[in-house]
């Protein structure tokens, strides 16, 4: 776990570090989203050390890659592990259908989300949009963030809790309620403004190994 920075970082300089780790030190976005799944898994497991069950909701953007990372991870470690997908499997990026493909090859069972869907036990990983939602939360998305907040199951959220600003800390019409939040490359502004306190929990961060110069 690296050291806390001494700043906070709106949504578009956060993108800008991304690009420059990828382009200027020519560290592939797999390899820091492989960093950032298994940061995420070692979070968990240290707060959360024997789940009965470990469920991964994902979105189609770059936080989904995260949390597909975080399922396969689990699976090879023979955790107990499913993944609960949101949103059309096109948009994922090519970075993202990588991470899917390898937790599909760790055997890991993957099933939409629907109006049955269920979170009855265990512990939730919130993967569902990271710091690129603009606007209020979409009607899908907001049915699945109110299932996993009416759950009441402990709650790791990826980067920034689902549905919260990652610039002002507003909700965006609703947000997940984590009691932990794994945040990666930079803090973000939202983490720790407006409603961010009462919804991120505690939070960790990872630079994931990124240069200084980053």
């Amino acid at each position: 776990m690296a050291t806390f920075p001494d700043r906070l970082y709106t949504a578009d300089q956060i993108r800008a570090l991304d690009r420059c780790a990828i382009e200027a030190h020519n560290i592939p976005g797999i390899t820091l989203m492989k960093r950032a799944g298994l940061f995420a898994l070692d979070t968990l497991l240290a707060r959360w050390p024997q789940p009965t069950l470990i469920t991964v909701i994902c979105g189609s953007g770059n936080n989904g890659g995260d949390g597909y990372i975080v399922a396969g991870a689990a699976a090879q470690r023979g955790l107990p592990v499913r993944v609960v997908s949101l949103g059309a499997l096109e948009k994922l990026t090519a970075d993202g259908q990588r991470a899917r493909a390898f937790a599909e090859a760790q055997g890991v069972a993957m099933t939409p989300f629907g109006d049955n869907t269920g979170f009855a036990d265990g512990v939730l990983v919130d993967a569902l949009l990271g710091i690129g939602v603009a606007g209020e939360v979409r009607e899908a998305t907001r049915v699945a963030i109110q299932a996993i907040n009416r759950s009441g199951l402990p709650t790791l959220a990826l980067d920034i809790p689902s549905g919260l600003c990652s610039d002002t800390g507003c909700e965006l019409g609703v947000a997940v309620r984590a009691q932990v939040t794994a945040s990666f490359i930079g803090l973000k502004r939202g983490l720790y403004t407006g409603r961010g306190p009462a919804v991120c929990g505690d939070i960790v961060y990872s630079d994931l190994g990124v240069p200084d110069a980053v």
